[in-house]
């Protein structure tokens, strides 16, 4: 007995010193690579240490095995990094991450130095088209589907001095205007459909030509396009890394139209948990981070690819979306996010154009982004734009404003069946497009904003199984379980008038679907034709003040006593219902009823006293929110905080 005793006991530390051991080992291999291309020594022969760094950031991703961080020094790096493999768990990442407090710049332009001045303000330059290593962005023409215009001259090569992106001509004459770039499309050029597109050139030379404005392209920072993106693997289903801290500029993606490879500044090629935060993406030429389809790639189960998690990104002047995905963008979270001037300069636009771009959106998230266009001027782009077999997704806590304008919407939420809960967030100047089934919309603040309902009932769309990706069925919308709550509306028509007019039209009179009620409309908004009746209508003027800067945006009005003496529901799950064909109540991604239990600030809801708008304590009188930075809770009942940017 005695015997057996010690002999278990002797097993028992034999098993925990392998187990220590088997943690030492994997803990002393898991290991810091170290590039940085500003050391004297850098080489890519190093071992990647900070006494022998690597030369480039592909040599650490050639070296990096889960569990590995490759830590970038500060410095421009002029290369396209495709990771070759991914981790194996959330604890087995491989970390690609900018040294904090350095300037960490990946490029896809390379500096040319060799302008040669040709008069009055212009210089030329001309390359053998092998400078671009088989990938030419100015032989090369913008093309996909659902790309409704294009300048058929307009290329994916652009021109960058001291970092301002210049503006393509399409006849050398028009280089008298400063700040713009010109390259002869059709001399030496070859219509052989049998050569690839960036070798088209039969002298094996290009010409780009540029209007300085009477400064030396030579003696400053002159950039041009060269590679396609920033970070992009070549194998599909790459698991598991962290992309944190870049500053990714200058990409020339092709426009991503939902059938072909769509390549971002940053991808993940239909990956899986992967994390891209604190990084800034500015001058993509179509889309900064795609989550898109990759060629070959049909599955998109939802433990196979993506639930991402995009957060606390500076995203500026991407030419087609800031935040794309269809299929890959699944289960996904995309918060805390600025995104800006998207299309700024209007060069090209059609369907897949907006801030964030969400398709077959199955239980993807999109909480506490900063959003916003250009007041004034029509970029054609939309903010947030959910399209085509979205389902039990949220959109809660953003702010989006100045998408007013024709072809553009701050919301559109486009053939789905939802239920899509759209719920304590702030929109400023925007159009509001709904056409499809199963919207939510809740305890939202529109300020001078414009409503459009549509039904579309011979466009059919995809709805699936709960929390899943296996489709049930196609069906077409009609505006079916349309519900409409606890919302303030100030200024513009409200849900009166054409709005109403809109549903009559498409629906032959029938507006049985929506269900609207408990809302507060001031400053003229006028309420939903057929019901509303325990809504506030006040003609009173709120004031409102909509103010936003680089370092903070803030909204105020005055509310009138009215507002706070009706009866306003607690919005739950139950209280929403069961929406059609995907027979889903609205839920959490795990499967937990969706309520609103606390507003935009993550602040709790008083089920004995809900007060309307994404503010629970607003008072009579003078109120101010300052929407932006803001640190808060998701809502979501995980006690997850988001940390926001607090600047530009």
């Amino acid at each position: 007995m005695l015997r057996t005793l010690f002999s278990l006991f002797y097993h028992i530390q034999v098993i925990g010193l392998l187990l220590f051991v088997t943690g030492c080992f994997t803990t002393i291999n898991a290991k810091t690579i170290v590039v940085n291309n500003q050391a004297i020594n850098a080489s890519d022969q190093n071992p990647g240490t900070e006494a022998q760094p690597l030369k480039t950031i592909q040599a650490g991703a050639d070296l990096a095995q889960p569990g590995d961080t490759i830590l970038v020094r500060g410095g421009i790096y002029r290369e396209e990094v495709h990771p070759p493999r991914g981790g194996t768990s959330s604890k087995k990442t491989i970390v690609y991450r900018a040294a904090r407090g350095e300037e960490v710049s990946i490029r896809g332009s390379e500096q040319i130095t060799s302008w040669v001045n040709q008069g009055n303000n212009i210089w030329m330059v001309e390359l053998d088209t092998s400078f671009f290593n088989g990938y030419n962005p100015f032989a090369m023409k913008i093309i996909g589907a659902w790309l409704n215009f294009v300048n058929s001259g307009s290329r994916l090569g652009d021109v960058y001095f001291n970092g301002e992106a210049y503006l393509q001509q399409f006849d050398i004459q028009d280089l008298s205007i400063s700040n713009t770039w010109y390259t002869d499309t059709t001399r030496g050029y070859t219509t052989r459909t049998d050569w690839p597109e960036d070798r088209k050139y039969t002298n094996g030379k290009i010409q780009i030509f540029a209007n300085f404005g009477g400064e030396n392209p030579n003696t400053n920072l002159t950039e041009i396009n060269a590679r396609a993106a920033g970070i992009f693997p070549d194998i599909a289903g790459l698991k598991y890394i962290v992309i944190d801290g870049f500053d990714i500029r200058h990409t020339a993606p092709q426009w991503g139209d939902i059938y072909f490879t769509e390549k971002g500044a940053i991808g993940t090629a239909m990956g899986y948990k992967w994390t891209i935060q604190n990084c800034r993406i500015t001058n993509s030429r179509n889309l900064g981070i795609s989550m898109g389809k990759i060629d070959g790639v049909n599955s998109w189960a939802l433990d196979k690819v993506g639930s991402h998690l995009i957060r606390n990104n500076i995203i500026k002047r991407c030419g087609q979306c800031g935040i794309y995905g269809i299929y890959g963008a699944a289960g996904s979270i995309i918060e805390g996010n600025v995104i800006y001037e998207t299309n700024y300069r209007n060069e090209w636009w059609g369907q897949n154009q907006a801030a964030i771009k969400i398709l077959l959106g199955v239980d993807v998230i999109i909480r506490h982004n900063h959003i916003f266009s250009k007041q004034g001027v029509n970029l054609r782009a939309r903010g947030i734009w959910m399209d085509n077999g979205c389902q039990n997704s949220r959109v809660t806590g953003n702010v989006v404003y100045d998408f007013a304008d024709h072809g553009a919407e701050g919301l559109k939420t486009e053939v789905n069946h939802g239920p899509i809960m759209v719920d304590n967030n702030v929109f400023v100047r925007s159009r509001i497009c709904e056409e499809g089934n199963g919207i939510l919309v809740v305890h939202n603040l529109f300020l001078d904003c414009v409503f459009w309902f549509m039904s579309s009932p011979t466009r059919l769309s995809p709805y699936y199984e709960p929390h899943s990706t296996a489709q049930s069925g196609r069906e077409g919308t009609t505006l079916r379980h349309e519900k409409i709550y606890n919302n303030i509306i100030i200024g513009g028509k409200g849900l009166a008038g054409g709005v109403g007019s809109i549903i009559r039209d498409r629906n032959g009179g029938n507006a049985s679907g929506f269900t609207v009620n408990n809302n507060v409309y001031l400053n003229g908004a006028g309420k939903f034709d057929y019901q509303d009746d325990d809504s506030v209508v006040d003609c009173f003027d709120v004031g409102g003040k909509f103010i936003h800067n680089v370092d903070s945006i803030m909204v105020s009005y005055n509310l009138p006593g009215s507002v706070l003496s009706v009866h306003y529901p607690l919005i739950t799950s139950e209280f929403m219902g069961k929406v059609p064909f995907t027979k889903m109540f609205i839920e959490n991604p795990d499967g937990t009823p969706l309520d609103i239990m606390s507003d935009y600030y993550g602040n709790s809801v008083d089920p004995n006293n809900v007060m309307p708008g994404p503010f629970q304590n607003i008072t009579e009188g003078a109120n101010t929110f300052s929407l932006w930075p803001i640190s808060c809770t998701s809502g979501l009942g995980n006690n997850y905080r988001v940390e926001v940017y607090n600047s530009l």
